[in-house]
């Protein structure tokens, strides 16, 4: 039996898992525009792009004092994806050598079966409007960070960073205000009340 025949019914696309990773991993405080982490997606192994270049769905930062990490993140939202990653083992490998864990995040657990799930990875599914831990990833020994993997997390922290607000309309803003009356929201690029005209979307 074909394992096309269990693709999951509800499509998502990868837009729709990288945004649930900006929201789990966005611990901006209160009234601040202080925040733990770093966001950054579609990080590059190299700057020289070629045959040899592999790409990070998402990499988050913890700047914690105590707990600082690279947590690396593959995000597959069909079955067949995931298979094609698995044949090619070395083209994660490429960045999760840097990274101290590594997570696999499907958009359903029908994506990948319990005894796929390579050695040093955890796995990370979608649970209505959130992502839960479903194996947590086991801490790894990562090698030294390259000068030239720094620059491609830099710059697409920088990149991630200018986009990330652009998706917070004013209409979510709203409905998250709506829910929590006492709490006052803000941009978190520059601490203004939400939304902010310089740096968030609108909607009529």
């Amino acid at each position: 039996m074909s394992d096309q025949l269990f693709e999951p019914t509800m499509k998502y696309t990868e837009r729709d898992m990288l945004n649930l990773l900006l929201a789990r991993y966005n611990t901006e405080r209160r009234g601040t525009i202080a925040d733990r982490y770093v966001r950054a997606e579609h990080v590059r192994s190299t700057q020289n792009l070629g045959r040899f270049c592999s790409v990070a769905d998402f990499i988050a930062v913890d700047k914690y004092a105590s707990k600082q990490a690279l947590i690396g993140h593959e995000v597959k939202v069909s079955r067949s994806d995931w298979l094609t990653e698995l044949r090619d083992p070395t083209k994660s490998e490429r960045i999760k050598r840097y990274c101290d864990y590594w997570y696999l995040v499907v958009s359903d657990a029908s994506i990948v079966k319990p005894d796929e799930l390579p050695e040093g990875w955890g796995l990370m599914v979608k649970s209505g409007d959130r992502l839960r831990i479903k194996h947590h990833a086991p801490k790894l020994t990562p090698e030294p960070l390259t000068l030239d993997f720094v620059a491609g997390l830099a710059s697409a922290a920088q990149r991630t960073a200018f986009r990330e607000p652009l998706y917070r309309s004013s209409r979510t803003i709203q409905l998250w205000r709506e829910k929590h009356q006492d709490v006052i929201s803000v941009c978190q690029s520059c601490g203004q009340p939400a939304p902010c005209k310089y740096h968030q979307e609108t909607t009529k």
